[in-house]
């Protein structure tokens, strides 16, 4: 059945055409449509044409036998339900009649309520079974994208498992600060693309210093690491999580000597917390309107800070 107009299509073959215009008539129904055929060669066209719902035809046909065309039907359209009619009583055709499963065996004179009844009591059951397939179908959608949603999370987790693994490995081997910024650097590069950045540590004033710098293809200057750094510490200590800092938009926020090189440069602002309430140092990567920092950047940065930070601390 045609799942958006709803309307049945119920083929009709038979040789007589007084016969076949009592059937249409019989069957006349908003919601079927009727095609009629006089003979098997015919039927099985237009069954090609448009495959139908039911097949209601007489066992004896001019060019072929009903059986045949229900065969044939089968082989090319599929399984489609079938009335059979037949003026014969003879047990030998009825009983091969009976070997293609009809929904009716009819004989003549018809019993046109009858029938009916078997054509709408089959069309209800296909229309019941067509609901249930397209259930079915949702729900196997519906099961594949949840199967894909899921297999797309743990994949994302074993990739931020093999860089936390990687990255720690890299810190095991690092003797001092500097070896686990350049590890840090050289990591998140590997990962997310070209960057600047500096490293900041307290030290014995708990005072922040700059440890290192990087960049490509050279670090800028340090006058000007401190003068982008310095805001970012004050933000990082009232709120002390990652951040993404958009230094053009508040450009009063840093010194008056850089602001003119704000513009466009976006800034990851990434504390330094071996344990909680403790914020030993601050590393800081910036990019000058090239690549901006994506929210996979900012994932990176959060997954690198603690081990980092462990580091720097096994280090004093």
């Amino acid at each position: 059945m045609d799942g958006k107009t709803k309307i049945a299509h119920v083929l009709i073959v038979d040789d007589e055409p007084e016969l076949r215009e009592l059937l249409v008539d019989a069957l006349s129904d908003s919601k079927i449509a009727v095609s009629v055929a006089g003979s098997g060669t015919e039927a099985i066209e237009l069954a090609r044409t448009s495959r139908p719902d039911i097949l209601i035809t007489d066992l004896c046909l001019g060019d072929c036998s009903g059986l045949d065309v229900i065969d044939k039907l089968r082989r090319s359209v599929g399984d489609v339900p079938a009335v059979v009619i037949t003026g014969r009583g003879d047990t030998a055709s009825l009983s091969e009649a009976s070997r293609r499963r009809p929904l009716e065996l009819m004989t003549k004179p018809l019993n046109l309520d009858r029938l009916r009844s078997t054509i709408k009591t089959e069309l209800q059951r296909l229309e019941h079974d067509r609901r249930e397939q397209q259930h079915g179908e949702a729900s196997l959608r519906e099961t594949i994208s949840e199967m894909t949603r899921e297999y797309r999370y743990l994949a994302d987790e074993t990739l931020c498992h093999q860089i936390l693994m990687e990255y720690q490995n890299a810190l095991i081997a690092c003797k001092n600060d500097d070896d686990v910024f350049r590890s840090f650097f050289r990591m998140f590069v590997r990962k997310s693309g070209c960057v600047y950045g500096a490293a900041l540590v307290c030290d014995s004033n708990a005072e922040l210093r700059v440890a290192g710098r990087f960049g490509v293809p050279s670090p800028d200057n340090l006058e000007f690491c401190k003068h982008l750094a310095e805001p970012l510490v004050d933000i990082l200590l009232s709120n002390p999580v990652v951040q993404l800092i958009e230094t053009g938009d508040e450009p009063e926020y840093f010194d008056e000597s850089i602001r003119r090189y704000l513009p466009g440069l976006s800034a990851l602002a990434i504390p330094l917390i071996p344990l909680p309430g403790e914020m030993i140092g601050m590393v800081m990567l910036y990019r000058k309107g090239e690549q901006p920092f994506a929210p996979e950047d900012i994932e990176l940065a959060q997954m690198m800070a603690h081990p980092t930070a462990v580091a720097i601390r096994r280090n004093d």
